[in-house]
């Protein structure tokens, strides 16, 4: 169970908070007022009134887990995901804010007063590119790492975060077990979502967008999904089977590429890009298919229910 504390902090710091200023005779300057009364000025308190920090309470020993992404990467399959950890070995109480993001989707920010020997657990369930930062909300100290696709395969591995001298220490492990590239089977299907779900209105559509294998022999693809800045959302390489597809549901409207690789006995590498804009999210249920060929190539396509949506952009509908 999740207990939240509020804690004193002044800025990101950490401070106790201060109940008031008690004067004194000889604190301030006398003043003799024209009944003869003696009064005394009290010297204002320069230190800010501390702004109280909202933090998830982790308890000696217990263990919190939260997961950002839905699938492929399971605990239990042969595709890990990554975990990222806050750890405190120390004594004292750590409290550490964390901010996990990725390129399209949401992540996992959180404040977080940790116990002697507690632990946090982020588990990464889509194979990305990770932007993570820890803050140690007592100093100000910092810690950044980058986490990509290369860091998910049948190993089991973290990034841990813990309280270090004056700032924040980062250490990472894996199993180093050998993996070969995932497998999907004959038939079966890899989805994961892509975008925070803002489409423009309740009618647009989200837009698929995949890899599929319609040849008779498994065969190797390399595959990212990109934003226009290049920050990989989905990748990896699989082996696709007969029949197999991996792909994803995007669901914001933004603009994403889809790069393929393939190589032949001989080493030769074919590669295909498609794009998905903007002005293809409208109230049609759409999609975009890239099919590996038997002549080690690709084709892709574009499905679309075509209906008429009208002007999505009110600022475009002309007045009367």
């Amino acid at each position: 169970m999740q207990r939240r504390t509020l804690l004193a902090a002044a800025g990101t710091g950490l401070a106790a908070a201060l109940t008031g200023c008690i004067a004194s005779a000889g604190d301030g300057a006398d003043d003799t007022d024209g009944d003869g009364n003696s009064t005394t000025e009290s010297t204002p308190d320069p230190t800010p009134t501390p702004e109280p920090v909202d933090a998830v309470s982790v308890a000696t020993g217990e263990r919190l887990t939260a997961v950002v992404g839905d699938g492929p990467a399971s605990d239990d399959g042969r595709l890990k995901p990554h975990h990222v950890r806050l750890e405190n070995p120390t004594d004292e109480p750590w409290t550490a804010r964390i901010d996990v993001s990725r390129p399209l989707g949401p992540g996992h920010t959180e404040t977080y007063e940790l116990d002697r020997d507690a632990t946090v657990n982020v588990s990464l369930r889509v194979p990305a590119v990770y932007e993570l930062t820890v803050t140690d909300i007592t100093s100000d100290a910092e810690a950044t790492e980058s986490v990509g696709p290369a860091d998910f395969d049948c190993n089991r591995s973290w990034t841990a975060f813990s309280p270090g001298d004056g700032g924040v220490s980062v250490s990472g492990a894996s199993t180093r077990m050998a993996c070969g590239p995932h497998t999907v089977a004959a038939d079966g299907a890899v989805t994961v979502a892509l975008g925070d779900g803002t489409l423009p209105t309740e009618d647009t559509k989200p837009h698929g967008l995949a890899v599929v294998n319609p040849t008779d022999a498994a065969e190797t693809v390399e595959f990212a999904y990109e934003t226009p800045a290049g920050a990989v959302a989905f990748g990896g390489t699989y082996r696709l089977e007969p029949g197999a597809r991996v792909g994803a549901s995007l669901t914001e409207a933004r603009e994403v590429t889809l790069r393929v690789a393939r190589r032949n006995e001989s080493g030769e590498e074919t590669t295909e890009a498609v794009t998905v804009e903007k002005s293809q999210f409208d109230c049609n249920a759409s999609n975009t298919t890239v099919s590996l060929t038997d002549d080690g190539g690709f084709k892709a396509r574009t499905l679309s229910t075509l209906m008429f949506c009208g002007d999505a952009d009110p600022e475009n509908e002309s007045s009367t």
